[in-house]
């Protein structure tokens, strides 16, 4: 046989030899993989999760404060003179223009009566120098003055009739004498006190909330307002101020109720508990909550890659028994078993929780 055929007849065994062992080799890769792969899911460390779905959750923000009466006025006097009489005494109901106490009337009435008379003695002046002044038998100054003299009675006519007027004391609104500073026989001057009524129906209620929940109450949102003594009434929000008080960083809120029977008295210490805006949230167990490594709060979950997930979470409401949380997906698969031995990234084997309740 030639050296040459030798040769080829060489590099083809070679080459079936090569192309064996690789065919081998590959296997044996192949074969190994599929082991590896099979150890490393062996390895997957077993978590305990639950599907949560998002529900809708209202919040409720309970503050102490108290009561006070929706308006409360001082009635002074406004004309001079001697009190002839007290129609209404401290601590009665009033009605909206009633009348609490008068003035002696005194010489009031003449004066008025010498007003009216001055009024038509000036338009008769006026008319007169009027048809004078259209003949050009009268001045425009002297008709200007007649016209400016008949103005002045006019204004004192009308300053008669409230001087009159203001002897009687009527009240502006329906309510309560809370104080009476006057009795029958003093003598008044302008300005000085006579009675205080307040308005108790409806009755309001004072609370200064924290500037984190007052971004969850609403104007007109129904609240809740219990008495030290257990009793509770119904009422609404009537007003949150737009802006915080600058030491206490607190926005003042009021509730207003109905209080047909004037029951409920100004100055009563009471706890106001205000529902939040209803949010949609989850309600989870208070053990499943976790930190990441910013010192973040929230909860591990597993993605549909069977990896573990941190989602940081804010905290609605907290309980013993359960927590609303905001921050998840609507549906999310949450660990409620294993979350501190497993990490962010992580590959696990998630088994669904079977029992009812969080866990």
């Amino acid at each position: 046989m030639k050296s040459s055929q030798i040769i080829a007849v060489f590099l083809a065994i070679l080459s079936v030899l090569w192309i064996g062992s690789g065919v081998v080799m590959g296997t044996g890769s192949a074969a190994s993989q599929e082991r590896e792969q099979t150890q490393e899911e062996e390895k997957r460390v077993k978590v305990r999760t639950r599907l949560l779905e998002s529900k809708p959750f209202q919040d409720k923000v309970g503050i102490t404060g108290r009561s006070q009466a929706s308006r409360m006025v001082s009635l002074r006097a406004e004309t001079t003179g001697q009190i002839s009489a007290i129609l209404k005494q401290e601590g009665e109901s009033i009605a909206e223009g009633e009348i609490l106490a008068e003035l002696d009337v005194r010489d009031r009435e003449a004066r008025l009566s010498e007003a009216r008379q001055r009024v038509k003695q000036r338009e008769i002046e006026y008319n007169a120098a009027s048809k004078l002044a259209n003949k050009g038998f009268n001045s425009k100054v002297r008709l200007a003055q007649a016209k400016a003299d008949l103005e002045d009675a006019r204004a004192a006519l009308k300053d008669a009739q409230i001087d009159l007027g203001n002897i009687k004391i009527s009240a502006p609104f329906e309510g309560l004498i809370f104080e009476q500073a006057v009795e029958a026989g003093d003598y008044l001057s302008v300005g000085d006190a006579l009675f205080t009524l307040v308005d108790l129906d409806p009755i309001e209620f004072v609370a200064f909330v924290s500037e984190h929940r007052v971004q969850d109450l609403e104007m007109g949102g129904e609240a809740t307002v219990e008495f030290l003594n257990g009793q509770t009434i119904g009422g609404k929000i009537s007003y949150i101020a737009p802006a915080a008080d600058e030491a206490a960083r607190t926005f003042r809120v009021i509730v207003s109720a109905p209080n047909p029977e004037n029951r409920v008295k100004d100055g009563l210490t009471a706890k106001i508990i205000m529902p939040t805006a209803q949010k949609q949230a989850h309600q989870i167990s208070p053990s499943i909550l976790t930190l990441n490594d910013e010192g973040q709060i929230g909860v591990k979950t597993v993605s549909a890659a069977q990896k573990v997930e941190f989602m940081p979470v804010q905290i609605l409401s907290d309980t013993a028994s359960s927590m609303w949380i905001i921050g998840l997906p609507p549906k999310v698969n949450v660990i409620t078993v294993g979350q501190d031995f497993v990490v962010s990234g992580q590959s696990v084997e998630a088994v669904p929780a079977l029992s009812e309740g969080l866990l």
